[in-house]
């Protein structure tokens, strides 16, 4: 098979992990805020801050899509093992982390002020744990992709 074929699958990839996205940030803040929050009044202002959440911790993981589709098209230009592909899978792991932390500290603070309950903090926890894994994996292909491409270029050894 060719690199333009597994080009237009990352790229298939990359459009599937977005509609994901789109579908489960908007059934999680809309689907909850009819069924918890129009029931319960006391705790409707917390909507806003749940929406804040989600949209801060969405926006790099918009980055990273964007990373990721540059990959792709240098895969169907077969220049996959270049230092410029490796920097953005290392910046891809970074954003990943950081949409993780962002999370993170989100749902602790929420839990510390009593805006949350603690169930909903060991539910992140998973999610946490496969953002961390997901950005792990990232920043290992970076590193060997920059491994790969130093070598091709001359620069350093395996």
């Amino acid at each position: 098979m060719s690199a333009k074929f597994y080009g237009v699958c990352v790229r298939i990839a990359v459009i599937c992990m977005a509609l994901c996205g789109i579908v489960l940030s908007v059934w999680i803040l809309y689907g909850f805020r009819h069924e918890i929050f129009s029931e319960h009044r006391k705790i409707a202002f917390l909507f806003r801050a749940w929406l804040l959440l989600v949209w801060t911790t969405a926006l790099p993981c918009l980055g990273v899509l964007a990373l990721e589709w540059k990959v792709a098209g240098a895969i169907s230009r077969n220049e996959t093992f270049t230092l410029r592909v490796a920097k953005w899978m290392k910046t891809a792991a970074m954003l990943i982390f950081v949409s993780v932390g962002i999370f993170f500290i989100g749902n602790l603070l929420f839990l510390c002020m009593n805006l949350t309950h603690p169930w909903i903090l060991i539910a992140s926890l998973l999610v946490d744990m496969v953002g961390v894994a997901l950005a792990g994996i990232a920043a290992s292909i970076g590193k060997y992709v920059e491994k790969k491409a130093m070598h091709k270029e001359g620069i350093g050894e395996l």
